[in-house]
């Protein structure tokens, strides 16, 4: 029988394109003729840390080829921009009317005084990696334990995570001369020292950090250990996604993709091309996933490409749901409301959506800030970061000083009485509206799983980040478990038009409270030595901004994205709302993944890029070890006797594939 099975291969193994591939004289195209009505093993939508992560992982075996599909250009216009830090504050390509940004808005918040947020989010080769702030700070341990427990796989707890996250990293230590503005104790084993993505200190530090971990020290908050290790809480120094050696950005792109462009043939990135809808084989009564349609920027030809194994999307927060949306899956209402053909009902798809919102704080300062720099003085920076000397030019770094803080110390007495109230009520929110049950089901579980390992465990629930970078100093507080979901929805069959983003922001009354205690958290760190000793007069909101109401109104006149969004394509359990499980496979059909940060089901109390390459790294390991387990002994087979039949197989198909080359006129 099994003989017949792979004699019936013979046909589908002979027209193999084995020389197809060798012939892409470049990894990245943008002629999408080249590709279409291909077949590869593997066909990835989008090429940030998801996409390259995975395409680079897979294709370690040569045998294995991968096509990834990216709306964005290759960005060699503007490598100076992508390559110096500090051009992601000072001249960033995420910008309104951008070419390199999607150009998202939310809809209108109406708890944000009816104002419509911008989400930059990176359109090019690399992803959001090659247009961000390059911050590099890490979830923690019971973060990464919670969300074991509310899926129910210990594969992404901690400890298990742990190998992931060291993965990717090639940490290199602060070196002496920044050492006088840390109380760090580097913890090895938190850390990777051969991966592909540089972690390192810039060598360019303002002053003013040096002062920045004292003062928390005398608020009370400690910070001297690690923040890889495990936990954050504390000031410190944050890492950058920097190359030690040039001090230029390390992104998805220059660490997954170039490096292997001109050795591996087998890995192909198609650029400037629109994933429009995944296709299936629906002629079984569980759809396949076998390949994608997609249209060139700007034009009105459709291109296929198949896919011999899986698919994978890796479009991000929105582009994810988006293109799951467009192939007929997720909610029915919204599909049908948008004349699309319900694949498979699945409500979690674009719900869960939980981002950290921000706002700031600003002082008038006797300390060093970019913001106050001449024209003449910038280009003077930057001419020296071009010519070597990184520890004179702002350049080299994209900021400095972060914080992370619980909620005790932002609250003090009136802690408990927040979280006996928080407790109550905590699920408020979920008991009305529209959201289908299963959903609800979800926000429940992850309110809880917050209240019992963040709010209540003394994790942080705020980040506070001084930022050099403007004409004063200014102090951003930014939620970091939020309470507050939000969806994302299809507004219109045209692929080309953003789906439509509603944050939801402060909509659960505990986040604007937290928030609020921030800012008052703030004023105490401004007053507080050695940090009060650079420290003028306050700008914005202003002293005089101090009750509740007005603080409140200053929140919802001011606050903004900290453009960390994430859960729209949350793991979860599918009657909590779920879209893929452990495995990151999509409910309801297969063959069909998504890997990238909208699969988080949790909020995170970091900047997300650390936690996605982890999942990213995780995800690509999880192809490779289902496909081999989908090849192994059922556990209704002995050892013995599935070796030997595995060993029968390959024999057979060896043959098989002497035939096919022959049969190719190959030999």
């Amino acid at each position: 029988m099994k003989f017949e099975i792979l004699l019936s291969l013979v046909p589908a193994v002979a027209a193999f394109p084995f020389g197809q591939f060798s012939q892409f004289k470049r990894n990245i195209i943008s002629d999408a003729t080249q590709v279409n009505n291909q077949t590869f093993n593997y066909v990835i939508a989008g090429a940030g840390i998801g996409g390259l992560v995975t395409a680079n992982r897979l294709t370690e075996d040569e045998n294995t080829r991968v096509l990834v599909i990216e709306a964005g250009g290759e960005g060699n216009d503007v490598r100076e921009r992508i390559d110096i830090p500090a051009q992601a504050y000072l001249d960033g390509l995420p910008v309104d009317g951008s070419p390199y940004d999607w150009g998202i808005y939310t809809e209108q918040q109406t708890s944000l005084n009816g104002r419509y947020l911008h989400w930059p989010r990176g359109k090019i080769v690399g992803g959001s990696t090659a247009v961000n702030a390059l911050y590099m700070t890490r979830s923690i341990k019971d973060e990464h334990d919670a969300w074991a427990e509310l899926v129910d796989d210990d594969g992404w707890n901690w400890d298990n995570m742990l190998d992931y996250f060291r993965r990717y990293e090639t940490f290199t230590a602060p070196d002496k001369s920044l050492k006088k503005n840390l109380s760090l104790e580097i913890k090895d084993s938190a850390h990777g020292y051969d991966g592909p993505i540089q972690i390192s200190f810039p060598q360019y530090n303002y002053p003013q950090n040096g002062l920045w971990q004292q003062t928390f020290n005398n608020l009370g908050v400690e910070s001297d250990h690690d923040p890889f290790s495990g936990s954050n809480i504390g000031g410190y120094i944050t890492p950058n996604s920097i190359d030690p050696d040039t001090q230029l950005r390390s992104y998805a792109a220059s660490a997954y993709l170039y490096p292997v462009q001109n050795s591996r043939p087998n890995l192909v990135v198609l650029s400037d091309a629109l994933v429009t809808r995944i296709n299936f084989d629906t002629s079984s009564s569980t759809p396949v996933a076998n390949g994608l349609s997609f249209t060139t920027n700007g034009g009105s030809d459709e291109y296929q490409v198949r896919a011999s194994s899986e698919v994978v999307i890796a479009g991000g927060v929105l582009g994810s749901p988006q293109i799951l949306l467009q192939s007929g899956i997720g909610p029915r209402e919204n599909l049908e409301s948008q004349n699309v053909n319900v694949l498979v009902d699945l409500p979690g798809v674009g719900a869960h959506v939980q981002d950290h919102i921000s706002t700031t704080i600003n002082y008038d300062t006797t300390a060093p800030v970019a913001g106050s720099l001449s024209e003449d003085q910038l280009n003077h920076q930057l001419d020296l970061f071009r010519d070597g000397h990184f520890a004179q030019s702002v350049y080299s770094t994209p900021n400095g000083a972060i914080a992370y803080v619980p909620l005790d110390d932002l609250m003090g007495d009136d802690t408990d009485s927040f979280l006996d109230e928080l407790e109550a009520n905590i699920t408020s929110s979920t008991s009305s509206g529209d959201d289908p049950e299963e959903v609800k089901a979800g926000y429940r579980a992850t309110y809880e799983s917050d209240l019992e390992n963040v709010f209540k465990a003394g994790n942080a629930v705020v980040e506070i980040l001084m930022n050099n970078l403007g004409s004063n100093l200014g102090f951003q507080l930014a939620l970091q478990h939020p309470l507050s979901r939000g969806k994302i929805s299809l507004g219109s069959q045209n692929a080309s038009e953003n789906a439509k983003v509603d944050p939801l922001y402060l909509t659960h009354p505990a986040d604007i409270q937290i928030i609020r205690s921030g800012l008052r958290y703030i004023r105490r760190l401004a007053a507080t030595e050695p940090l009060s000793s650079v420290i003028r007069d306050e700008v914005s909101p202003g002293a005089n901004t101090s009750s509740d109401e007005d603080l409140d109104d200053y929140i919802r006149n001011s606050a903004v994205s900290q453009y960390h969004p994430a859960s729209s394509c949350a793991m979860l359990p599918r009657e909590n709302g779920g879209v893929v499980d452990t495995q990151l496979r999509v409910y309801g059909v297969n063959n069909l993944r998504v890997i990238d940060s909208s699969t988080i089901p949790l909020p995170i109390a970091a900047h997300h890029m650390q936690v996605t390459y982890a999942l990213c790294e995780k995800g690509a390991d999880l192809i490779r070890g289902y496909e081999r387990a989908s090849d192994s002994p059922s556990a209704t087979e002995s050892e013995s006797g599935g070796l030997l039949s595995a060993t029968i197989d390959m024999t057979l198909l060896t043959l098989m594939l002497i035939i096919a080359i022959t049969y190719n006129g190959l030999y």
